[in-house]
C-alpha cells in the first residue's frame, strides 16, 4: 500500500515541479504546497527503507552524504565570516531539495518512465498554450494589463517586459519539453508541438533559453557526427549570444509603433527587458566576486549567507554563486554529479528516452551559465529526476 502511495506522490510531486514554477502560487503564507510535498517525500521515504527495507543503490548515499558535507562546510564557514541563522537558511533552504534524491529512486519504477515523460510533455505544452493565450488576450485588451499585474505581482514568480509580454520562473520546463519532443520518435504531432515551445520561448524574449537549448543541440548533432546541423545550431547560438540584443529591439518594434525609428541604445528599455542592464549586472556581480576572493575562499568560499554588495542574497549566474559561497569545493560537487549522470546515460540501454533525460540534464547545467536553475528546486529536481530514470533505463 506505501508503495502505491509513494508513486502517487511522485507523479503529484513532479506535476508540481513541472508547473508550479518557484512554488509562490500554491503558498499560504510562508509555506507552499511545494514545502508540504517534499515533507511527504522525505517522511514517505524513511517509511520505505526502514520499515519496507527498500534498498537505495550506495551511489545514491554517498552522492547525498557528500551533498550534505558540501552544506555543513558552506553554513561552518558562512558563521565563522558572520552569517546569522536568517542568512544562512535563506541559501540552504533550495538547496535541501537534493534530498528528494532518494525518494524519487524509491518511488519510480522502469515502468512509470513514460509517465514521467508524458507529465513533462504534457505539462510544456499546456505552459506554451497557457502563456501564448495570455499574452494574446493582454495585447487584444481583453485583459488589462494592469489587472494581471496587479493579479500576480505578489507572488514574485513574473517578470514582467513592460505591458506586452512576461516571463515566468517556471519557463524552464519549455526548454525541457522541447528536448523531449524533439526525442519523441513515433508522435505525428512531434514537429508541431516542437515548434510550439519554440516559439513560446522566443516570445517570453529570453536569450539564455534560446542559447542553452542551441548549444545543447549543437552537442547531440557533434555525437552523432550529424556536423551540418551542429554547425547551425552552434551559429544560432552564436547570433543569440552577440545580437541578441538587437533581435530584442526588432520584436520590440513588432509590438510598439514607437520603437519603429530608434537604435537599441535610444530604446525604452522597460518594453522587453533591459538586456543591456540585465549583462552588465551580470559582469558587475562577476567582478565583485572576483574582487573578494582569496586562496581560502577559492577553495571553500564564504560561505552560506555571505553575497555580494550588489546581490546580498542570490546571484543570477549559478555557478558564479556557487564559487562565491562554497568555492571550488561547491563547484567539484556539481562537476562529479555531471559526471555521474554522464556515466548513468552510457550505462543506459540507447533509446529516445535515454537522450532526452540525459540532454535536459545538460541544458539545465547549460541554462545555469545565466541563470540559477542547478541551485533552485526547479532545475535541481530535474537533475535528480533524469539520474534516477537513466539508472532505471539500464534494463
Amino acid at each position: 500500500m506505501i508503495e502505491k502511495i509513494a508513486k502517487l506522490l511522485a507523479l503529484i510531486l513532479i506535476a508540481e515541479l513541472c508547473l508550479g514554477g518557484g512554488g509562490r502560487f500554491t503558498a499560504i503564507g510562508p509555506i507552499s504546497l511545494r514545502m508540504v510535498l517534499f515533507g511527504l517525500a522525505l517522511a514517505t521515504s524513511i517509511i520505505l527503507v526502514i520499515r519496507e527495507k527498500i534498498i537505495v543503490p550506495g551511489l545514491i548515499w554517498k552522492l547525498s552524504l557528500g551533498f550534505m558535507l558540501m552544506i555543513v562546510v558552506g553554513i561552518i564557514v558562512g558563521c565563522l565570516n558572520g552569517s546569522t541563522f536568517i542568512d544562512w537558511f535563506e541559501d540552504v533552504k533550495p538547496l535541501s531539495y537534493f534530498f528528494a534524491f532518494p525518494f524519487f529512486y524509491l518511488s519510480l519504477e522502469k515502468l512509470d518512465i513514460p509517465k514521467i515523460e508524458w507529465l513533462i510533455k504534457g505539462s510544456s505544452v499546456f505552459m506554451a498554450i497557457a502563456f501564448i493565450t495570455i499574452v494574446v488576450l493582454i495585447n487584444a485588451k481583453v485583459i488589462p494589463f494592469l489587472s494581471f499585474y496587479q493579479a500576480t505581482l505578489k507572488s514574485g514568480e513574473l517578470f514582467y517586459r513592460g505591458e506586452v509580454v512576461f516571463f515566468y520562473k517556471g519557463f524552464l520546463l519549455l526548454g525541457i519539453g522541447a528536448i523531449f519532443h524533439y526525442f519523441e520518435e513515433t508522435s505525428k504531432w512531434r514537429s508541431i508541438l516542437f515548434s510550439l515551445l519554440i516559439f513560446a520561448i522566443v516570445l517570453s524574449v529570453t536569450r539564455g533559453l534560446l542559447l542553452s537549448l542551441a548549444l545543447t543541440f549543437s552537442i547531440y548533432f557533434l555525437t552523432i557526427k550529424s556536423y551540418r546541423k551542429a554547425g547551425f545550431s552552434f551559429a544560432l547560438g552564436f547570433i543569440i549570444l552577440f545580437w541578441g540584443s538587437s533581435l530584442i529591439l526588432s520584436g520590440s518594434k513588432w509590438f510598439d509603433a514607437e520603437q519603429k525609428n530608434k537604435t537599441y541604445a535610444m530604446a525604452n528599455p522597460n518594453l522587453l527587458g533591459d538586456r543591456n542592464y540585465s549583462d552588465n549586472g551580470r559582469i558587475a556581480q562577476a567582478r565583485e566576486v572576483w574582487g573578494e576572493a582569496s586562496f581560502s575562499s577559492a577553495l571553500v568560499g564564504h560561505g552560506f549567507g555571505r553575497g555580494i554588495p550588489s546581490r546580498p542574497v542570490h546571484m543570477e549566474i549559478a555557478y558564479l554563486e556557487i564559487f562565491h559561497k562554497q568555492g571550488l569545493l561547491g563547484l567539484s560537487f556539481w562537476a562529479f554529479f555531471f559526471g555521474s549522470i554522464f556515466f548513468q546515460y552510457h550505462q543506459a540501454i540507447p533509446s529516445s528516452s535515454a537522450n532526452a533525460f540525459f540532454f535536459s540534464a545538460l541544458f539545465i547545467f547549460i541554462e545555469s551559465f545565466t541563470n540559477q536553475y542547478i541551485n533552485n528546486p526547479i532545475g535541481m529536481s530535474m537533475l535528480l529526476l533524469s539520474w534516477v530514470s537513466l539508472y532505471k533505463l539500464k534494463g
